[in-house]
Order: structure tokens, then sequence, then C-alpha cells
């Protein structure tokens, strides 16, 4: 009888540290997918910042545009920091998301106004680069958010699983957001 119930004991222990593991690597999975997209995310932010001084003398009496711009990509620039210390942490995404809606909406502002101003020539050459990067940039975030995505969901759907449930919630494991950031804009 106490064989049998130390090979049982046995069993669970060898199975919570199997779930413990499975989890952990799950995590880090999704963390390692999170990087790439916050590196991207700020370099997103200095191309706005570039941009938008790039574009304050064609701008004239809508100049504002650039300082708007410079403070939406300064604010998720803080969040994102703010992010690097706990990177899955749901408000701070949520944080992000806004924040980065916020810069994309700027970005949008700032496009249509340099297209109104400019003539058939087009913008000046520094600006047309600036929106080439950020339109690269925003294909690169878009894939590497999809990255992030899978590997939240993959992570989320093992906490969903029974009876790993039991041991997620033994050893404090919680769901992480699956989706970083709000719609990016181009």
């Amino acid at each position: 009888m106490q064989i049998a119930i130390a090979a049982l004991v046995a069993v669970l222990v060898f199975w919570l540290l199997g779930a413990h593991n499975r989890l952990v690597r799950l995590r880090q999975a999704a963390r390692s997918a999170f990087a790439p997209l916050v590196s991207q995310l700020r370099q997103r932010h200095a191309v706005a910042r570039a941009l938008a001084d790039a574009s304050r003398g064609l701008l004239g009496a809508e100049a504002t545009l650039a300082d708007e711009l410079v403070s939406a990509a300064q604010a998720a620039g803080e969040v994102s920091d703010q992010l690097q210390s706990r990177p899955l942490r749901g408000r701070g995404l949520l944080q992000l998301g806004e924040a980065e809606d916020a810069l994309g909406h700027q970005l949008d502002r700032l496009g249509l106004a340099l297209q109104d101003l400019t003539s058939g020539e087009g913008p000046m050459p520094a600006v047309s680069e600036l929106l080439r990067q950020r339109d690269r940039l925003q294909q690169q975030i878009a894939v590497s958010r999809e990255v992030y995505h899978r590997a939240a969901q993959d992570y989320n759907a093992a906490l969903a699983v029974f009876p790993t449930t039991v041991a997620a919630a033994l050893l404090r494991f919680h769901a992480v957001p699956e989706v970083p950031v709000g719609p990016l804009r181009r």
C-alpha cells in the first residue's frame, strides 16, 4: 500500500514538474516573440520623430501636426520603456496598444497633410524616405505581431487544458494578452 502511494506521489510530482517546464517554455516563447515587436515599435517611434522634424518646413501653418506627432511618439516610447521589465502584463500591453493607436492616428494625419501640401513633384526626398521606412516598419510590425499572437495563443491554450489548469493555478501562471497593440495604421 505504501509503495502504491509513493508511486502515485512520484507520478504527480513528475507530472507537476513536466507541466511547469512546459508552461515556462511556452511563456518564454511568448516573451521572446514580444521582444522583436517592441524593438520595431521603438524604431517606429524614432521614424515618427524624424518624420515630424523633416516635415516641419512643408507644413507651414499646420506645424502643430509635427508637435502632436512628436508627443505621441514620446508617449508610446515611455510605455514601451515601462514594459521592458515586465513585458507580458495585460494592463501595460493595453496601454501600449492605446499609445501606438494614438501614434498611428498622428502618423495618418501627418501623411494626409503632406499629401495635400506637396506639389506634383512629391515631398522632399528625406520625407519620402522616412515615409518608406514607416511603411516598411508597419509591415515588419504586422508580422512580428502575428508571431507574438500565435505564441501567446499557444501558451494560453496550454493554460486552459485540464489538468494543466490545476498546475497553472498551483504554480501561479497567468494568461497573457494575445494581441499586444491595437490596430496599427499604415
